[in-house]
């Protein structure tokens, strides 16, 4: 019992440290937008159908292409 007291349970203490802190931490869904991905459109009507995953310039008019809500 001696040698597990001196050198197992000082082992396991960093380990159960990183763990509660992953557990805190590595779990958190502050940043959850409901798995959906930011869109992007251009702004004028007319192409209301470009569509994008990322930011960037209408392919038909050269507009910046704007967030969807």
């Amino acid at each position: 019992m001696n040698m597990i007291m001196k050198w197992i349970y000082p082992s396991l203490l960093p380990l159960a440290v990183a763990l509660a802190a992953f557990a805190v931490t590595g779990c958190s869904k502050s940043d959850d937008h409901s798995g959906h991905s930011d869109q992007y459109t251009c702004p004028m009507k007319e192409h209301s159908d470009v569509v994008s995953d990322k930011p960037g310039n209408c392919p038909k008019c050269g507009m910046k292409l704007v967030e969807k809500k």
